[in-house]
């Protein structure tokens, strides 16, 4: 059984009209599903290089860290792969770049409102766009 462990980091990306940046992953034990974007931290970096970076990598856009949604866990077993994650999600605003896609990792990107999200979502990915959402009504 194959096994991914690792501190990662994930970005919510806001535009206008309530919409937030997702793509879909063909990269295992992603694959098929929609999720933030983001990924695993290399040795060296801080998590919030991290999701600058993943931010650049993945979608084209340069952004900046805005706030931090939270720290979350993601444990399993799919397709026989085992994962644990401990994820970082960040609120981070473009300030540079245009949204072109991955080539190698994704599969699709696509702007959705919050009211209208797609599935299936990935993992935790959900609960944080859920905690973002909340941080939203407070404000």
């Amino acid at each position: 059984m194959k096994k991914y462990i690792g501190k990662t980091s994930t970005a919510i990306i806001p535009f206008p009209e309530d919409k937030i940046l997702l793509i879909k992953r063909n990269t295992l034990p992603f694959v098929g599903y929609w999720a933030l974007p983001g990924g695993r931290m290399d040795h060296g970096e801080t998590i919030e290089q991290t999701i600058v970076r993943e931010v650049k990598e993945e979608t084209g856009l340069d952004v900046t860290i805005v706030s931090k949604v939270g720290e979350y866990v993601e444990k399993g077993v799919k397709d026989d792969i085992e994962y644990e994650y401990y994820p970082t999600c960040f609120v981070v605003k473009p300030v540079g770049g245009e949204i072109k896609k991955q080539e190698s990792e994704i599969q699709e990107i696509k702007l959705f409102s919050l009211n209208q999200l797609p599935t299936p979502l990935a993992f935790v990915h959900e609960e944080m766009i859920k905690d973002y959402v909340g941080t939203l009504k407070l404000a």
